[in-house]
């Protein structure tokens, strides 16, 4: 009866101790499961990216700070059988971790004091990979063996093996932490038709609008409209391209944006702009995307009838990257004179290529689930047709569920990364050893944050990868000389996004910016941070507030400009004769020269062109007063004004306005003449009047006279 009791007992504990099975779940990437003790309790450090026969297969490990003691801490493992294919590798990392009975695992949790430690609470956890041979005894008393797997994949004992590990709290049992990496196996010959991976990273930092600039700080330097990337942002840039130089024999692409490599070429930056540099000097290691000046959504801006804006996004990108990068260490531009491929996480439409093509784009690169039966190499992308026929572009599909390892545990960057890797061995297990080619575009999503220690475990996994090659966009490209044809015509999806653009706004800010440069053609350093701002507020990581605020900005940026500039005001001038000289007085307080029109208008005032209004070009110098004169004639005496108005030089854009008083008191001939007349005729009526009256008087004494003679008979 106690025999029975007690084995019963040791029945439930060990039930109770073994780590719980992982069930299927939704093929989605998830973050680090979250334990009790913590949002991460378990990260992963590093991890041997491949291992070869004979091989161990190794993690670092650091346990999340929480209420666990650390001598309370164990480590768990479960290995799973290789996965059979790239939907197999989605539903491995289901939230509850891998499906199916594992095929290699710890009896119990190993105890973490036991483990080598690394130093800041990290710890070791080396473990030999067998494949049916005797298993080899290991420092952590735990051996893989991949016998059990069978002939599940079919390169067995290659591929790639889901891997949970979880960390336990002994004194519970209870498991506060969990991670699900892989272990990819291969013994590829050194000969294989490796997978070709063509990586893009993006080189960009926001910058929002800064939150309320004054009109000084505008004047001193229109940037001031835009608010500085955070330390940390400018930071993970720096640590991204840092992160790139040291495995600097990595092919990859790189989309610099040109707004940041400007805030690059400032001080405490140079050694990261330099690295750039360095960078460039080998187009075929490190390709240079022609990109825009910001980050921007193509079809959003053709959509709004914006595709002006679209070629100066590309045309100014370009030229910041050209000065600051390409030059004069080297151009990376695409042979021909070309652009290369436009690289977007965005939906295009016909239209939008059409645009494209006619900047000088002659390839794309589109997420694949923008296009409808892109064609395919089992799940590798080739290169396929699309645009109009007049301007067919080369295009090649980027893998959505890829590019979807960049954000799928921000907790853990490092897992991120490998997880990547491995879902790359996987498309290699699809054909390995293929006798043609295969190739797969990764993109990182538009509003990916840099993140070092994810480029630096996904760089350090792909340099020397006996199954998986990275490549440039460009060779990428170049390794299909013939496009594959679309079964179902290759269909572009609707795009859906850019559509809030405040694309009215966007229109008037940048006609007085173009205005302005127009009158001040000098200030061209002035003209390139103005319209720079109208390209930042297209951003598509700007939220449409975001984008509204810095146009509003960017007006006051102008504005503040204009008010160094004044004309005559508030003053009054008197004309003592009917014609004069008014003198018009234009203080400049600007550093540059001004070009523009100067404009009279009055209604009680001739110019010399006998209308009244007149316009004269002129030209300011900087910093000083000029004095025109302009003749006038009065056409009445009294208080009038005067209104003045300087514009650009084409009449579109005010750039500063004043009135004046204008008091007259002289008698214009007119009023002589009027004078003169009037008196006369007073004169004559009076004489007539007179004459009239002294003959009524004689012809009444007559009457008289006649009255008083006496009747003869």
């Amino acid at each position: 009866m106690h025999t029975a009791i007690a084995l019963c007992s040791a029945i439930l504990l060990a039930a109770f101790l073994t780590p719980p099975r992982a069930e299927a779940g939704p093929a989605t990437p998830t973050a680090t499961a979250a334990g009790p003790h913590g949002a991460a309790p378990l990260v992963l450090v590093s991890q041997t990216p491949w291992v070869t026969p004979g091989q161990a297969f190794d993690l670092k490990l650091r346990p999340g700070s929480g209420a666990v003691p650390a001598a309370q801490l164990g480590v768990s493992v479960e290995v799973y059988a290789c996965l059979s294919s790239v939907s197999g590798f989605e539903q491995s990392l289901s939230p509850s971790g891998p499906s199916g009975t594992p095929i290699s695992s710890t009896p119990s949790p190993l105890a973490v004091s036991s483990l080598p430690p690394i130093g800041g609470g990290e710890f070791d956890l080396s473990m030999p990979v067998e494949t049916g041979r005797a298993a080899t005894p290991a420092a952590t008393g735990f051996t893989i063996d991949l016998a059990s797997s069978g002939g599940q994949c079919q390169a067995y004992p290659s591929g790639v093996y889901p891997v949970r590990v979880q960390l336990f709290d002994t004194a519970t049992s209870t498991a506060v932490g969990s991670i699900t990496t892989h272990l990819v196996y291969t013994d590829a010959p050194a000969d294989t038709q490796r997978l070709r991976v063509a990586l893009v990273l993006p080189v960009h930092a926001t910058q929002p609008p800064a939150p309320s600039p004054s009109p000084s700080q505008l004047v001193a330097s229109p940037s001031a409209a835009l608010e500085q990337p955070s330390t940390a942002a400018l930071a993970a840039v720096s640590g991204l391209i840092a992160s790139v130089a040291a495995y600097h024999t990595v092919p990859l692409t790189l989309e610099a944006s040109g707004q940041t490599v400007g805030l690059l070429d400032s001080p405490g930056h140079q050694s990261t702009l330099a690295q750039l540099a360095q960078l460039a000097t080998d187009p075929t290691v490190h390709q240079f995307a022609s990109s825009p000046f910001t980050p921007v959504n193509a079809a959003g801006l053709v959509a709004a009838g914006l595709g002006g804006e679209l070629s100066k996004q590309v045309a100014r990108g370009t030229q910041v990257l050209a000065t600051e990068v390409l030059h004069p260490q080297g151009s990376s531009a695409p042979a021909g004179g070309g652009l290369g491929a436009w690289i977007t996480g965005d939906g295009l439409d016909g239209g939008t290529l059409s645009s494209l093509a006619a900047v000088g784009y002659s390839q794309v690169v589109l997420p694949s689930t923008t296009v409808t039966g892109s064609p395919a190499d089992g799940s590798a992308a080739e290169p396929f047709t699309v645009g109009s026929i007049r301007a067919p572009m080369t295009a090649l599909a980027s893998s959505a569920d890829l590019a979807a390892r960049f954000t799928g545990d921000p907790g853990d960057p490092v897992l991120a990364a490998h997880q990547l890797v491995a879902e790359l061995a996987q498309l290699y297990y699809e054909k390995p050893n293929s006798v043609t080619p295969r190739g797969v575009a990764v993109v990182a999503p538009t509003a990916w944050s840099a993140d070092p220690a994810f480029v630096d475990a996904l760089l350090g996994s792909l340099e020397s990868n006996p199954i998986v090659e990275p490549v440039t966009i460009s060779t990428l490209f170049d390794l299909f000389p013939t496009v594959a044809s679309c079964r179902t015509g290759c269909r572009l999806v609707p795009p859906t996004g850019g559509a809030g653009l405040p694309a009215a706004a966007i229109r008037s800010q940048r006609l007085r910016v173009d205005e302005f440069a127009s009158a001040a053609p000098s200030a061209r350093a002035v003209s390139l941070q103005l319209g720079d701002l109208v390209l930042t507020a297209q951003t598509e990581t700007l939220r449409t507030s975001q984008q509204s605020e810095v146009l509003a900005n960017t007006g006051r940026a102008v504005d503040a400009q204009l008010s160094q500039l004044a004309v005559s005001g508030d003053r009054s001038i008197t004309l003592t004769s009917q014609r004069g000289t008014l003198p018009v007085a234009v203080v400049s307080s600007a550093p540059y020269p001004v070009t523009g029109s100067l404009t009279l208008t009055s209604d009680k005032l001739l110019f010399a062109n006998g209308t009244t209004q007149w316009s004269q070009p002129i030209t300011l110098r900087p910093a000083y007063t000029s004095i025109f004169p302009v003749t006038v004639r009065a056409r009445a005496s009294g208080v009038f004004k005067v209104d003045i108005t300087l514009r650009s030089p084409d009449g579109v854009l005010v750039l500063s306005t004043g009135q004046v008083s204008v008091r007259s008191t002289a008698t214009s001939v007119v009023g002589i003449v009027l004078s003169v007349g009037a008196v006369v005729v007073l004169a004559v009526w009076w004489i007539r009047t007179s004459l009239k009256r002294r003959s009524k008087r004689r012809q009444d004494e007559e009457r008289e006279d006649r009255d008083d003679l006496p009747v003869t008979r």
